[in-house]
């Protein structure tokens, strides 16, 4: 029995050494196969996967909104994400669809700061695509409502907001189009964008004006520590890169698939950077 991904373009995904990685550890005989798929190719590889003896999938981007009109039952998170990363074909042949991203934030936020509950001021979130959709939903679901939203296009950033305060009608999101004001006051901010990505702009942005002892979580995981996180650490402030977010979120996905628990270990963060070494 068979697992894998599907994405377009998808040859430097990191998820198949962390399952092969898991699959060793745990003496599962299986494989965890790369299925770079063009749009009108999806329909036809979803039909009948277990004739392909293929007991779950990852998705990544960009299709996990387009297997959304393809799968049978998904679970009431993924629907309010307007995404399916993870998809489980279930012993009736249906496909089961399911997002652990913010699983998978809200894990390692809570690993690397543990009393982040407790700082005071509001969350702000730059970007507004889908991992910032998970994450500020994942706030939310902790009742961690007080956010501001700075985004470049101001229309998609309302759109998304509109989309959250559907879920969570008493929760405070702004949209700020002044990262510098978005800050005062703040106590967490999270990096959703790709700025500051290698190969990609800097991500221009002065955070002395955060609370004392505020928390800098950048989902950038290449390079692993950003310049913004290399600022966070010369601020004394708690500074969490974003590879633990993609370890994370590929622990619940394993673990329905192969139904063994595992964990996101020392041994496979070396490989995870190794893999990214790598890739370079």
């Amino acid at each position: 029995m068979a697992t894998g991904i599907i994405g377009n373009p998808i040859k430097h995904s990191l998820s198949p050494a962390l399952h092969s990685f898991w699959m060793r550890e745990c003496k599962i005989e299986s494989t965890y196969n790369i299925y770079e798929l063009e749009k009108n190719n999806i329909a036809s590889f979803l039909n009948n996967l277990k004739d392909k003896n293929i007991i779950g999938l990852n998705i990544t981007i960009p299709y996990k909104s387009e297997v959304m009109k393809y799968i049978d039952v998904i679970e009431q998170e993924a629907l309010d994400l307007g995404a399916v990363n993870t998809i489980k074909v279930g012993s009736d042949n249906k496909l089961y669809g399911y997002n652990t991203d913010a699983y998978g934030f809200m894990c390692h936020l809570n690993l690397s700061a543990p009393m982040w509950k407790n700082k005071e001021g509001h969350i702000t979130i730059i970007g507004a695509g889908g991992a910032s959709r998970a994450i500020m939903w994942s706030f939310l679901k902790e009742n961690k409502t007080d956010i501001r939203l700075v985004n470049r296009s101001e229309e998609r950033g309302l759109k998304l907001i509109k989309d959250m305060k559907k879920l969570f009608p008493l929760s405070k999101i702004h949209f700020s189009s002044n990262l510098s004001e978005a800050l005062v006051n703040c106590s967490i901010l999270v990096n959703c964008s790709s700025l500051g990505m290698s190969g990609q702009p800097k991500l221009k942005i002065n955070i002395e004006n955060m609370n004392k002892d505020s928390i800098v979580y950048d989902i950038v995981y290449t390079p692993l520590v950003t310049e913004l996180l290399h600022e966070a650490k010369r601020l004394n402030y708690t500074a969490i890169d974003g590879l633990g977010m993609l370890l994370n979120q590929a622990v619940p996905a394993f673990e329905m698939w192969h139904h063994r628990k595992v964990t996101v270990s020392e041994s496979l963060k070396k490989i995870a950077l190794a893999h990214l070494e790598g890739a370079k």
